[in-house]
């Protein structure tokens, strides 16, 4: 394998006491070693030669990319430190044993290259290559999918080196922002870079597939011992050697967007189905109950990419699907995974710390079993968070059961104003509470609420029974309506509904 000066005289630095000179190059470029011969004027690109100061001729012709690995210090460096690589070692050391050095070195990666390469003609995996990388790095290792989600890490991955839980397989929240927040290009660049993770620094290599499209992405996580220049490259190579891997299996990075979601997401924008979509929709239809979520970004976390919202729910129920629709993320999610998280259950508490957490907005449809209608047990959800925060604004999770009947209301005027609803008399009671210091509408309101119960209604109003008797006669003659009619009575009841949430 090829290395670079940076890599050879960080191991040499190991040893001896050595001085780097001259401008670098980080590429993997550079041949094994060898030892000078006397009399030799061509230095030639991409070699390594060792030898003494002595040794060394005044004027030799040097091509690009040459490293000098000298022992001894004389005023004649200074033509080699202008045209090349000069790594000084400037103690008198046994000139073959720095040789035999410089062959180890170069043997340990050798052999780590030659163990990539025979694993990938035999059975190749992502976790084979980062365990055979380990002692190379010498960090923790581990590599994310196109989901964010870990599909494989060394087993000396430290839990605070990327701030995860062991439990978890994807990134905590704030460790994701890091990456979204440094760059704006995060998933566009390639090449190796570090990130600022707390408390030290994190070297990535994002993978992308033939197409260019981003599949994942390596992160050699931090030590005691920091980045060095030149390393980078052998992070680049090994993500070249896991993007083989993925080349010859593409399922080891496949995202989870499988049959059904594609169903769904053809039901969701009213497209048709194929022939193979409907059989696979007909075998799994009706077979148990489910719930629909939409969930609505706030402000804070706004950057976090849909499909890391996703991977965080679906690894938080059990057979469910969340996907990108409009702006929002929608998801299906079997209504006994829903069930174990109700209140006072520790699922719950998760849920409920996560929604609060990344600030976002949860509404939760009704029960139902035909996927056919997935479409319309979305809306619910939606309407479940329209209203939920009109109602509840420092609230994250509704449900569409707690605001049926203001759905309900809301959409049975149609496209009539509310005002042609009127009953006859009724804009009289609207007039006397502008003018007047009781509300009529009020008062008629938890009237019908409270069952037509004189009672309860004087209860709630704090007046007294008669009193309440009194009110109730004007508003009866000013409506003329007759409140024991069931049917003017919903009508009656529908109206100021519809006002409530109107002023509201």
């Amino acid at each position: 394998m090829k290395l670079n000066a940076y890599i050879l005289y960080e191991r040499l630095k190991e040893k001896y006491p050595v001085t780097l000179y001259g401008r670098a190059g980080k590429d993997l470029s550079l041949l094994a070693p060898e030892l000078y011969m006397d009399g030799t004027e061509n230095f030639y690109s991409n070699h390594v030669y060792l030898a003494t100061v002595e040794h060394l001729p005044h004027r030799p012709n040097i091509e690009r990319n040459v490293v000098l690995i000298c022992i001894g210090e004389h005023p004649r460096l200074n033509y080699y430190k202008e045209h090349a690589t000069v790594i000084l070692i400037k103690q008198k050391v046994n000139f073959f044993e720095v040789y035999n050095d410089l062959q180890k070195n170069y043997l340990v990666y050798q052999d780590w290259e030659s163990q990539l390469l025979d694993l990938l003609i035999k059975s190749p995996t992502i976790q084979g290559v980062i365990d055979y990388s380990y002692s190379i790095f010498e960090r923790p290792i581990m590599v994310l999918d196109n989901s964010y989600e870990i599909v494989a890490q060394t087993q000396q991955l430290a839990a605070e080196s990327f701030n995860f839980s062991n439990s978890q397989k994807y990134l905590a929240s704030e460790s994701f922002l890091i990456f979204s927040h440094e760059q704006d290009v995060y998933l566009d660049r390639h090449g190796a870079f570090q990130l600022d993770f707390d408390p030290g620094i994190t070297l990535c290599v994002n993978l992308f597939d033939s197409r260019d499209e981003y599949i994942g992405c390596l992160v050699i996580g931090f030590e005691e011992r920091p980045f060095v220049e030149g390393e980078e490259k052998l992070a680049e190579y090994l993500a070249d050697i896991i993007t083989k891997v993925v080349e010859y299996n593409p399922s080891l990075l496949m995202s989870k967007r499988n049959s059904l979601q594609e169903i769904l997401e053809n039901l969701m924008q009213e497209a048709p189905l194929n022939p193979n979509q409907k059989m696979y929709l007909s075998s799994v239809n009706h077979k148990q109950d489910y719930l629909c979520i939409s969930i609505h970004y706030l402000q804070r976390f706004s950057a976090l990419p849909v499909i890391y919202i996703c991977s965080v729910f679906e690894n938080m129920f059990a057979d469910s699907i969340f996907f990108g629709h409009n702006n929002t993320i929608m998801g299906l999610v079997p209504a006994l995974e829903i069930a174990e998280k109700s209140p006072g259950t520790q699922g719950k508490s998760e849920f409920l710390s996560y929604i609060d957490q990344m600030q976002i907005c949860v509404g939760l449809s009704n029960i139902f079993s035909d996927l056919n209608m997935i479409r319309i047990y979305y809306l619910q959800a939606e309407a479940a968070i329209e209203h939920g925060r009109l109602n509840e604004a420092d609230e994250y999770l509704f449900a569409f059961s707690d605001f049926a009947l203001d759905e309900m209301v809301a959409n049975s005027l149609g496209i009539f104003p509310l005002e042609t609803f009127f009953p006859n008399g009724f804009s009289k009671l609207l007039e006397h509470d502008k003018n007047g210091g009781i509300s009529y509408v009020y008062t008629l309101r938890i009237f019908l609420e409270s069952n037509m119960s004189y009672s309860e209604a004087s209860r709630q109003l704090f007046i007294h029974r008669s009193t309440l008797l009194d009110r109730i006669y004007r508003i009866q003659k000013d409506l003329k309506v007759d409140l024991d009619d069931p049917d003017q009575r919903l009508q009656l009841q529908i109206v100021l509904k519809a006002l409530q949430l109107t002023e509201e």
